[in-house]
């Protein structure tokens, strides 16, 4: 059995590279992995863009900077 690999991705404002980053991440051959996103409070459009990922991702995680 495989392991688990977690990926980890601290973001601010870096909605123009996280598509980029999530593909990236989503083309690999290896499938037994996790991302988390942690989010410090952008105040682009990242949470919008990571969204649709979430909704097609179950691998994927994100989580917010509380204000």
């Amino acid at each position: 059995m495989s392991e688990l690999i977690s990926i980890i991705i601290p973001t601010f404002n870096r909605s123009h590279i996280i598509i980029e980053t999530l593909n990236s991440i989503l083309r690999q051959t290896y499938q037994n992995w996790e991302c988390i996103i942690v989010d410090d409070g952008s105040r682009d459009n990242t949470k919008e863009i990571i969204a649709k990922y979430l909704n097609n991702e179950s691998r994927v995680k994100f989580y917010q900077r509380p204000d």
